[in-house]
């Protein structure tokens, strides 16, 4: 994570010398942001609030920060918000000091999505422009693009099976892990590396879920965290989506069925998938579930989204069933 430590002050300074914002506050830390890759920062002067980035400065990472500017810049061209870059004295969108880079952000007021029928279809809808109107900017060339959904990784839902055996008795935990292990004998013998030539690929946004879209009064305020996007397989967006706005947080049929519709329609406005692909979609929705689940179990001591490991496992068991049961409704083979 490129962090130079400069003090509050210091980096006012800089912005000071390098941007004509007029007044300049002292940066704060970005509260509850992650700042794994990159430090944080929130910065109010007289041209209005800014979010305060700071990287290394690596060639291979300033490339990619160029490509995410320049993919900033074609979205809001297209209606799809993105922030707006603040340009430097120079008119450069990056500040290079020493060993390590800063960048400006308009920074975006509005809240993670919450899962409504109406943010859902704008969400749908934005995924699907998102995917067409992108089409043909040139893009970088990325390791997601390898087929993604092959399998879960083995030694995280390990974890999460035997933490769940602590929490519950074996026969229950066991019956739940047996039912998910067939769904994902299952999806994983659909999704092949043979398999995945069979759709379509291009720019894709690579994280694509609820806290990566901001809504302000019930309307789409901002799409964010482009640092993943790159060439890619539709399919994989669409199944990130599909697994964090539709099956995350239900296990009632009626719900996911009204869901998975609602995300399918107003996204197909935009592309339609081909039969292959929506059959396929189901089984990539479950794997990236299953695997999303068992990491964040690892990362967050057991308890993700209020449910401990077991209570995860039967969840996990039903939800798989019904992606299952649709795979097959699909288009039958």
């Amino acid at each position: 994570m490129a962090d130079p430590k400069q003090p509050g002050e210091e980096l006012a300074e800089i912005l000071r010398t390098h941007y004509d914002l007029g007044d300049v506050g002292i940066p704060k830390r970005m509260v509850a942001a992650h700042q794994r890759r990159h430090r944080k920062l929130i910065v109010d002067t007289a041209k209005g609030r800014f979010l305060l980035k700071t990287y290394s400065r690596d060639p291979y990472v300033l490339d990619a920060l160029r490509f995410q500017h320049r993919l900033s810049d074609h979205m809001r061209k297209n209606d799809l918000p993105a922030a707006r870059i603040q340009k430097a004295k120079t008119g450069a969108g990056i500040v290079e000091i020493e060993d390590w880079a800063l960048e400006l952000q308009e920074f975006i007021e509005g809240e993670p999505m919450k899962v409504t029928s109406a943010n859902l279809t704008v969400s749908a809808k934005a995924l699907g422009k998102f995917h067409v109107c992108c089409r043909d900017l040139p893009h970088p060339d990325r390791d997601t693009r390898t087929w993604r959904f092959s399998e879960v990784p083995r030694e995280m839902f390990a974890k999460l099976y035997e933490r769940a055996k602590s929490e519950a008795s074996d026969t229950e935990v066991d019956d739940h892990c047996n039912r998910i292990a067939l769904f994902l004998q299952d999806a994983g013998n659909m999704l092949t590396w043979q398999t995945c030539s069979q759709f379509e690929t291009g720019l894709i946004h690579g994280d694509w879920h609820s806290g990566n879209l901001l809504f302000n009064k019930g309307r789409l305020a901002g799409i964010i965290d482009l640092e993943f996007a790159g060439d890619g397989c539709y399919l994989e967006d669409l199944a990130y989506a599909a697994s964090n706005l539709c099956i995350r947080t239900s296990i009632d049929p009626t719900r996911l069925e009204r869901r998975m519709e609602v995300l399918l329609t107003y996204y197909q406005r935009y592309r339609t998938l081909s039969p292959k692909e929506e059959r396929a979609l189901y089984y990539a929705v479950g794997i990236k579930h299953v695997a999303t689940v068992a990491y964040q179990s690892v990362q967050m001591d057991g308890t993700v989204a209020g449910y401990n490991s077991a209570e995860w496992m039967r969840r996990l068991a039903i939800q798989c069933e019904w992606l299952s049961q649709w795979a097959q409704n699909a288009h039958p083979a």
